[in-house]
């Protein structure tokens, strides 16, 4: 049989070689479109649907929220398991798909679902983002040199420019912040004012929120053209809010100012991130002098043995117990 291939083989050098020629172009294209990752997505397919209802008992969100969804995504096609956790003033329900499922035909089917389900008005679960736990590509925290930032100011940029910036590149799904206080205008009533000049907490709320709003009129005729009217009432600073009018008594104005102080301050707190420099092995070849030079938490370095020891000039640990962190996370 051998003998019989290899004489076809040679009574036929073009169509063997012209069949070689196809396998090893097929062979090409095969390479390139292998997916090959150096860490893998072991991770199964899932979509996670968080629901925050501030205030209420882990029993109640269990019975309002959960069992709710539970009943109306069960059914949905390739689905395997259904698990969920109820804490208090938050739900989680995380629904496992098998391999064959497509991961954004499984999110369709539960953003179709989401829409069926009744739950206690002002309620509005959410889909979690489209990550894997092998995604978290970056880690990175906030350093400033500058006295003028101080964590509430690095709390601010993180959320407000540096989030945007990092979800507009290809890929990235997700920037997940912690840490660092976030920037609020508090309004500290005096409760003997307030009850001095008759006035309630929820008149000062409502009144708050009336003058922070922008509005929009017609437009005026100035010969051939037209100018617009707008009425711009939006809240810039803290003297803003502190001459917002409450009420007029005896033909004199009452505001903010005169039964509270307004003041920028930071929100209450959950949690906090702090960070302490790494420890590592470091090669006896590298000089002392330029260990570090490059990484802001690094003040001063000793080498023992062959163990790099983060110290500062008085031979503290360098440690920050209060930093601003963010993980980027690769879309799956």
């Amino acid at each position: 049989m051998i003998r019989g291939l290899v004489d076809y083989a040679l009574n036929n050098r073009f169509l063997v070689m012209a069949i070689a020629l196809l396998l090893f172009i097929w062979g090409i294209i095969s390479f390139h479109n292998l997916p090959v990752e150096a860490y893998p997505d072991v991770a199964n397919n899932y979509v996670q649907v968080i629901t925050q209802w501030p205030g209420r008992a882990a029993e109640e969100v269990e019975q309002q929220v959960i069992i709710p969804l539970e009943i109306v995504m069960n059914g949905i096609p390739h689905l395997e398991h259904l698990r969920s956790v109820s804490l208090f003033g938050l739900s989680s329900l995380m629904l496992i798909f098998d391999d064959d499922s497509v991961d954004d035909w499984n999110r369709e089917k539960v953003l179709e679902r989401l829409s069926q389900v009744t739950l206690p008005a002002g309620l509005q679960p959410q889909m979690g983002t489209d990550w894997s736990p092998v995604g978290q590509i970056y880690w990175y925290t906030l350093r400033s040199t500058n006295p003028l930032y101080d964590n509430m100011d690095l709390k601010s940029l993180e959320d407000w420019t540096l989030e945007k910036q990092l979800k507009s590149v290809p890929g990235v799904v997700d920037v997940s912040s912690f840490g660092g206080m976030t920037r609020e205008y508090q309004v500290l009533i005096d409760p003997d004012k307030l009850i001095a000049y008759g006035l309630s907490i929820s008149q000062v709320e409502q009144q708050l929120a009336n003058n922070n709003t922008n509005a929009g009129g017609s437009f005026i005729e100035q010969g051939q053209q037209q100018v617009n009217v707008r009425e711009v009432g939006l809240y810039r600073d803290v003297n803003d809010i502190e001459n917002t009018v409450l009420k007029t008594q005896s033909g004199t104005a009452l505001r903010v100012k005169d039964i509270a102080t307004v003041v920028q301050g930071p929100k209450i707190r959950l949690g906090q991130i702090g960070k302490a420099c790494r420890f590592g092995a470091l090669p006896r070849e590298k000089p002392p002098s330029s260990w570090g030079k490059n990484d802001p938490c690094i003040d001063h370095a000793e080498q023992e043995g062959s163990t790099k020891v983060i110290l500062h000039e008085d031979g503290r640990i360098a440690d920050d117990n209060d930093v601003v962190e963010g993980i980027v996370a690769l879309q799956k």
